[in-house]
């Protein structure tokens, strides 16, 4: 990334580094993480319209996957599954 810019929140100027990004999407929690940023030594992140733009597509689908192959499983098995996590979590490491 290396473009350095001073920190909306706090003032402070940014480095290059890696975030961890969440989504709670239909009941799917999806961690993206080691997505490079530009982060404010009081721990603000900030990615860029491309990195942003790219994440959100992976989670729309994995989201995608992962809802088309839950409709695949028979429902003990998926009322099985959600009494054991409670949610259904997907973590990717970049």
């Amino acid at each position: 990334m290396s473009m350095h810019f001073t920190c909306p929140e706090c003032g402070q100027l940014t480095k290059d580094g890696l975030t961890e990004m969440t989504y709670e999407v239909s009941g799917i929690k999806v961690v993206i993480k080691d997505v490079p940023a530009q982060i404010c030594p009081d721990g603000h992140s900030y990615v860029n319209g491309y990195t942003g733009e790219s994440v959100n597509r992976l989670v729309n689908r994995v989201v995608e996957d992962v809802n088309s192959y839950s409709r695949s499983l028979a429902p003990a098995i998926k009322r099985l599954s959600r009494q054991l996590t409670g949610t259904r979590e997907v973590v990717i490491t970049a």
